[in-house]
């Protein structure tokens, strides 16, 4: 088990990530020049990692997630509205004033998962029918009935996976999809990235797809990086098929575990239950739903390593 990961792991991982589909592999993440208005980048990108290190050591108080706004030359600072404590008033100073700009957001920022109506019905053993077939966009549940959406079907070190969030490992290792044993979750990061590989039992077939709300199959040919102002869609377990556009990158969430990195703001609607959910630009696989307002809202997603 990983209760943390090294931020740059997503450049190591994606020589090693590939869909199933063979001859694709993640291309190197786009990267966007700073406008000549802007604070220095050096000194944005400094005072943000100084933010991810008072959020590693538990003193982000309600601060929600922070980004660098290259437009506006300061680093953006989400806070629960309400009284500001001593811990989040402190974490909103720690850089210089002309640096940084708060907002408010009116609900706590939080892990998609949610609880399933019904549990999965016991035992949860044994393989799938050869006839059965895992989609991005389903929802799989624990035994417990607990609940997230798959992602995509990949291969990593020449093995099958199913992706899904990082953080739906904490509400159990060995998950279902309608009712069968789906496979076990052998390696995820969570906090610091938010991913989950699931190793398939014997019998599934795999396909690189996404099946959308309508009931039409998506296919995924490609992994790509997100992009500002890039339109993309998710389908997850809760919403179904949405979607929006990226506000910013390498966002930084607290969602009180510790911090993730690497996040990118959408418009994206999602809500509990999407996290590990499929988002993609046409036949393009782009990230994995991680989080967002309670209840429901704009979706943070996990940018694929």
């Amino acid at each position: 088990m990983r209760s943390r990961f090294p931020r740059l792991f997503s450049h190591a991982l994606a020589t090693v990530l590939t869909v199933i589909v063979s001859g694709y592999a993640l291309p190197a993440s786009a990267s966007s020049s700073t406008p000549r208005t802007a604070a220095p980048l050096p000194e944005l990108t400094e005072l943000k990692a100084q933010l991810d290190r008072l959020a590693e050591q538990g003193k982000a108080g309600n601060a929600q997630y922070w980004y660098i706004n290259a437009a506006e030359g300061k680093v953006r600072i989400a806070v629960l509205k309400g009284p500001l404590d001593v811990t989040t008033r402190s974490f909103l100073t720690a850089g210089p004033s002309d640096l940084t700009s708060t907002f408010t957001v009116d609900e706590p920022v939080r892990p998609y998962v949610s609880t399933a109506t019904a549990p999965l019905r016991p035992p949860m053993t044994g393989s799938a029918a050869l006839a059965e077939t895992v989609y991005g966009g389903q929802q799989i549940v624990t035994q417990s009935g607990v609940y997230c959406t798959t992602g995509f079907n990949v291969t990593r070190n020449g093995q099958p996976a199913v992706l899904t969030a990082g953080h739906c490992r904490k509400a159990g290792i060995t998950w279902g999809l309608a009712g069968q044993l789906l496979g076990r979750i052998t390696d995820f990061h969570y906090p610091g990235g938010d991913i989950s590989y699931i190793t398939p039992t014997t019998g599934w077939q795999l396909p690189s797809a996404v099946r959308q709300a309508d009931g039409s199959i998506q296919p995924i040919t490609r992994f790509g990086r997100p992009s500002i102002n890039q339109e993309l869609c998710k389908t997850g377990a809760t919403t179904g098929t949405t979607c929006g556009t990226v506000v910013s990158l390498d966002v930084t969430t607290n969602y009180g575990d510790g911090p993730v990195y690497g996040l990118a703001l959408t418009t994206v609607q999602a809500a509990e239950g999407d996290s590990g959910g499929s988002v993609y630009e046409g036949s393009t696989g782009v990230a994995l739903i991680s989080g967002g307002p309670e209840g429901g809202g704009d979706a943070l997603v996990y940018p694929l390593p």
